[in-house]
């Protein structure tokens, strides 16, 4: 274990973002591959054993960050990384499905919404989001903006309880981000991590552009 995460005071979480995050990880990988991966993390009192649907914090961040570490240890970093921004994918769409709440969103209605760019609606998006993850998630964040792009600023952070890291290694997050920019425009947006707490920057930043790609 890396020395930052010897230092932190446990941070707990709603049980409902752990149970996600493991269907998510079960949808990508597969019954086999959540169970090795729970193995992997020492949680293995987990397996076909979830935590509840639930937004009490009855679950940790340091859970979370030994789960997302340990995909990358069973697949190797380069192998990971596709496979972690496909699990952030899923979690957003078990998210809408099962506990909206995690991310501030309810129903299409934001989506649906005529008479406004795609932009307002991208704001409007990130900033119900920003406002669950310090309401409801227990992750002190905010929205930054530029000419260019929005820029999602979480102050603490699950990857703070992983081994230190040499690039921004919050690739659920960037998945997570990238599909919901997805559901609301139906167009790819790329979405980058460009600082994180684990490789000692002050928070982690995530880049979402405001231009988006031309339709087809």
């Amino acid at each position: 274990m890396d020395a930052q995460t010897t230092t932190l005071q446990e941070r707990g979480m709603p049980s409902g973002a752990l149970r996600l995050l493991f269907l998510s990880i079960e949808e990508v990988m597969g019954p086999d591959g959540i169970k090795a991966v729970l193995n992997g993390a020492k949680l293995s009192h987990y397996i076909n054993n979830y935590p509840a649907n639930s937004l009490d914090y009855g679950v940790t961040f340091g859970e979370y960050g030994k789960v997302e570490q340990a995909v990358e240890d069973f697949l190797g970093p380069r192998g990971a990384r596709a496979i972690l921004i496909r699990v952030g994918r899923e979690l957003f769409r078990y998210s809408l499905r099962e506990q909206s709440a995690l991310l501030g969103i309810a129903g299409n209605a934001l989506k649906n919404m005529p008479l406004i760019s795609p932009q307002a609606k991208m704001k409007i998006l990130l900033q119900q989001i920003v406002g669950a993850a310090n309401k409801t998630v227990n992750q002190p964040a905010h929205l930054e903006e530029n000419e260019d792009a929005f820029l999602v600023v979480i102050d603490q952070c699950m990857c703070q309880w992983r081994p230190r890291h040499d690039k921004p290694c919050c690739l659920v997050t960037v998945g997570t981000f990238s599909e919901a920019m997805k559901w609301l425009t139906d167009r790819p947006v790329e979405v980058k991590e460009i600082t994180c707490l684990n490789n000692g920057a002050d928070a982690c930043r995530y880049q979402i552009p405001k231009k988006l790609p031309e339709e087809n």
